[in-house]
């Protein structure tokens, strides 16, 4: 597991693992797509990639999401409404208008979010020291009948909270994660959530722990990313 003590750094070694280990595959789909023919998409691929940012906070503004859209989203993570397709996707229209289907997304983060971030808010002050505090986002009721078809599934699949050394740290759980598009606003939002957390339970975020089974950037984004 890598180590870092700021974000900037992160990211700056993050891209020079996947340069120079990533291995090439081409997948068949990307999210609702069927992309086997289409050469933009073969894709250079680490897999499961682990490392952890000590000090998150202090170096947020070394990452550059893609606003107004990630402050949007985050509101709509938290608000326990539910909503989809929400607002916040109006702010980042051109990556996610393709994905709208009737008027909906396959899914939202509010949607699987719901009350779960309330329910640990209220467990961590009264079991501090658990090892099931869980944030999921994969329902395998509803994502693993959708593997395979042609309905998008979360590239998330959750947040583990832990408190030690008396502040909050955070593991936060990704199948897939495709670093050109959207890697900088995972991470934003997953240490704005634990912030929110931590805030609301009288305790300083700690270490940002990411897992990634596949981390991975395609053809089409690699200039002047590497």
């Amino acid at each position: 597991m890598r180590i870092f003590s700021n974000f900037g750094d992160a990211l700056d070694e993050i891209r020079r693992d996947l340069a120079e280990m990533g291995i090439e595959i081409h997948p068949q789909t990307m999210q609702d797509k069927y992309v086997a023919d289409n050469p933009d998409y073969i894709t250079k691929e680490l897999q499961n990639y682990i490392y952890t940012v000590v000090d998150p906070l202090a170096s947020m503004s070394k990452l550059h999401p893609s606003q107004p859209w990630a402050t949007e989203e985050f509101k709509e993570r938290i608000n326990r409404r539910r909503e989809n397709p929400g607002f916040a996707y109006n702010f980042r229209e051109e990556v996610w208008e393709e994905f709208l289907h009737d008027g909906k997304f396959a899914y939202t983060y509010g949607e699987r979010i719901g009350d779960q971030v309330e329910r640990i808010i209220q467990e961590i002050k009264v079991h501090p020291d658990s090892r099931q505090l869980f944030l999921s986002i994969w329902n395998p009721e509803i994502d693993n009948d959708r593997m395979g078809s042609d309905k998008r599934v979360p590239c998330s699949l959750g947040y583990l909270f832990q408190i030690r050394g008396g502040k909050l740290n955070v593991t936060y759980f990704m199948r897939s994660c495709d670093y050109a598009t959207h890697m900088q606003n995972d991470m934003y939002l997953a240490v704005k959530l634990a912030d929110y957390i931590a805030d609301q339970t009288d305790y300083e975020v700690g270490n940002f722990t990411h897992f990634i089974g596949s981390l991975h950037i395609y053809q089409k984004d690699i200039q002047g990313v590497f």
